[in-house]
């Protein structure tokens, strides 16, 4: 029965899934541009090609990745459960596997949000709407935001 609901759950998304360019890049090149910003990507790339759209194309999916702060409960959901869960459903829902989960340095310490991929360059997300910055891509550095470990 469980696996009804997650196959219907995925056909669903695919009737709503919002129309916007795809394009896909390789895992040498995705990770040489990682490398190039400083950025640390310590299980290495986890998939052979990644796919990705234009901002145009994250602005139509990322506002169905910001998930309510009533889920955090500390060590048992918190800010990287957030990044790992807007990940997975922008992998699942619309395809993309080029949001990747990230560990950085935050004014607050310690944080998990996403980083996402345009083809120009990259980009951070806050999934959490707790913050007054989630819904809203931004630059790496705003809002004091600092990505360290990748996993995408």
């Amino acid at each position: 029965m469980h696996e009804l609901k997650i196959l219907l759950e995925r056909l669903i998304w695919r009737f709503r899934k919002p129309e916007f360019k795809e394009y896909k890049i390789s895992y040498t090149d995705l990770h040489d541009k990682l490398k190039e910003m400083g950025f640390s990507v310590p299980l290495g790339m986890l998939d052979r090609w990644y796919y990705y759209t234009d901002l145009e194309g994250w602005a139509e999916v990322l506002h169905n990745l910001v998930f309510g702060s009533a889920l955090y409960e500390y060590d048992r959901f918190d800010c990287s459960n957030y990044a790992l869960k807007a990940m997975n459903e922008c992998a699942e829902r619309y395809g993309l596997n080029t949001l990747a989960t990230v560990i950085g340095h935050t004014p607050q310490g310690r944080h998990g949000f996403n980083m996402l991929y345009y083809g120009d360059g990259f980009m951070l997300w806050e999934p959490n709407a707790g913050y007054d910055w989630s819904g809203q891509p931004f630059d790496i550095g705003d809002n004091g935001y600092i990505p360290d470990d990748i996993l995408i």
